[in-house]
């Protein structure tokens, strides 16, 4: 089982659907709808069991994703563990999914777009800082000399 704290990206997010997708026979739209065939159900449990043992989402995160209330999700796991524990076909596409992304070759990659994300968005809120900085700087300025014009008069 897996120790480590994955970063939750898109393309993290992809590949663990396609994958899902794969080993079921299923198309994503068909495994985030309604349907409760054992197969569907079986990928949408793995799927969350993925999201919470690997990336540690909430239950309202998971929820949020497949568009199912968080008890439905607490539902899932408690299934997913049992699962996991008594069926073999199931643990192992579990275990080879974990070990697919813990060893992906493109581990690297995807922690680096994810920093050159959270740099450009820490990039743009410092350039917004300063704007509003140089704004209250003109501002204080303007004060100073609406008082001096006062007290000279």
């Amino acid at each position: 089982m897996n120790k480590y704290k994955l970063e939750f990206t898109k393309e993290r997010d992809e590949k663990i659907k396609s994958e899902i997708c794969i080993r079921y026979n299923l198309e994503w739209s068909i495994i985030q709808g309604k349907s409760r065939t054992r197969k569907v159900v079986d990928a949408r449990r793995l799927y969350c069991g993925i999201l919470r043992n690997i990336f540690y989402l909430t239950y309202y995160e998971i929820g949020d994703i497949l568009n199912k209330t968080h008890a439905t999700i607490i539902h899932n796991m408690t299934q997913h563990d049992i699962f996991v524990k008594i069926l073999k076909s199931y643990k192992k596409n579990y275990e080879e999914i974990e070990s697919f992304l813990m060893t992906d070759n493109n581990y690297y990659i995807h922690e680096v777009i994810e920093v050159e994300r959270k740099m450009n968005e820490l990039s743009k809120r410092l350039s917004e800082l300063i704007e509003k900085k140089n704004e209250y700087k003109l501002k204080i300025k303007k004060q100073k000399n609406g008082r001096q014009e006062l007290c000279s008069k």
